[in-house]
């Protein structure tokens, strides 16, 4: 999506509203895609930006006047802003802050940990009947005791500029329909996945300032999701009493389609990417991604049906060695995919005792792996093979070509009972180049 079409579909709802309502003024929207906006600013609704002032209240009526306005900008001036409540965003309402200077925390009593610091309304809406054509941007969160932003039955949402200092679980936690999100800063510290992408089926809960209050929980899954032009290196998992989920992106819905992810740069927890088992995403691109995860930078596991058309072009995992130099390498693990491609792609293991393997592909057909670079110390380079269960899913119809393998005990292993042709792949210091039924060798 350009530039030009994403502001105007993000500020075409004030355009030319009045100004109107205490609290309101007219402003120039950003980068100058239109002349003015229908806006709100907090302060005018009491809220202060101290770190101690209960601001959650003073931030719905800023977000219910500008609704009531027709949408526009909600502004928060930079500050540290105490949420005592989830405030909960309205179609065409576009939270804007000051960038690293608005800081957002959430508060909860003792007892509670978790709950949306911010959300969007249509709570109870079924499917992605919920807010619509809004967006929230250059905000900062800090907020141990609370989740972060939680998209929840919205279709048409733009999440930017977001800076990550702490959370109690996800910094964004979506269940949604057409998202966008960039220019995400998550360099802090999240208690487990620190972009999670969901379904409604147990969380996404809101505080109302009493107690955490579910959403319709029907499943509703995130669809057409772009992740783009971030820093993902938060550490997650290592946070004490907080949940155990080690992952900078994880995938914890159900069944979706339509994912773009270009131009990350992860780290921080032990898995760049993690998928569920028995959930199933299709038409999937993951392009241009830096992983210095110490574990896997991919691992996906079976799904609850094949899943269709997954492409990694353009990854390069380097592993913080020093946090995990105790384990033996795994580079990229995937499972249950009909047409994957994995291109132009670059495993770095030499600093580990040892090598598991570089890339691991289990039933999978209509597979295309090529300008793999893989360094290791023992074990697989790629290592091919069945499901090894009851289901009779195989792995056949597969192509490896102008791969570079250095170092590993076996360049490639074939443990499946289909067959692999191969060809132009070059092995240097390998002990065996390959096992199993391979043509073209």
């Amino acid at each position: 999506m350009q530039d030009k079409s994403r502001r105007t579909f993000l500020f075409a709802a004030g355009t030319g509203a009045a100004a109107m309502g205490t609290g309101f003024s007219a402003v120039a929207t950003p980068e100058g895609a239109h002349d003015a906006a229908v806006a709100a600013d907090v302060t005018n609704f009491g809220a202060k930006g101290d770190g101690v002032t209960h601001c959650g209240a003073a931030f719905q009526r800023a977000i219910d006047a500008a609704e009531s306005a027709g949408g526009g900008i909600v502004h928060v001036p930079p500050g540290r802003y105490l949420l005592e409540r989830t405030p909960l965003i309205a179609s065409h309402v576009h939270l804007k802050g000051a960038g690293a200077a608005t800081v957002l925390c959430g508060l909860r009593p003792d007892n509670h940990r978790g709950a949306a610091l911010i959300s969007n309304k249509g709570q109870q809406a079924p499917g992605y009947e919920g807010a619509h054509d809004w967006s929230i941007s250059y905000l900062t969160i800090d907020s141990p005791h609370t989740n972060g932003i939680v998209v929840t039955h919205a279709t048409r949402v733009y999440i930017g500029h977001i800076y990550g200092v702490d959370v109690y679980h996800h910094f964004v936690d979506t269940a949604g329909r057409d998202i966008l999100c960039e220019h995400l800063f998550l360099t802090g510290r999240s208690g487990t996945s620190t972009f999670q992408v969901d379904s409604l089926s147990g969380a996404q809960t809101i505080w109302d300032g009493q107690e955490a209050v579910s959403p319709l929980l029907d499943g509703t899954d995130t669809e057409n999701l772009i992740l783009q032009n971030a820093i993902i290196t938060a550490t997650a998992g290592h946070t004490g009493h907080r949940p155990h989920h080690n992952t900078s992106i994880h995938f914890h819905g159900d069944e979706a389609q339509g994912f773009i992810f270009n131009n990350l740069l992860l780290g921080g927890a032990t898995t760049g990417f993690y998928q569920d088992a028995n959930t199933a995403y299709h038409n999937m691109q993951i392009t241009n991604v830096q992983c210095a995860n110490p574990g896997r930078a991919l691992w996906f596991n079976p799904g609850k049906t094949q899943q269709r058309n997954l492409m990694i072009r353009g990854l390069i995992h380097t592993p913080d060695h020093a946090a995990n130099d105790t384990e033996t390498y795994a580079g990229m693990e995937l499972y249950g995919r009909d047409g994957l491609l994995v291109l132009d792609v670059q495993l770095n293991s030499e600093h580990h005792r040892g090598t598991d393997f570089g890339l691991r592909v289990a039933a999978s057909q209509q597979v295309h792996i090529s300008s793999v670079q893989a360094v290791g110390t023992q074990g697989r380079g790629i290592w091919l093979h069945d499901h090894g269960d009851d289901t009779g899913s195989k792995t056949e119809q597969i192509l490896i070509q102008g791969c570079m393998l250095r170092g590993f005990e076996t360049g490639c292993v074939h443990d499946g009972t289909g067959t692999v042709h191969v060809s132009d792949n070059l092995f240097h210091e390998v002990s065996r180049h390959y096992h199993g039924n391979f043509t073209g060798k």
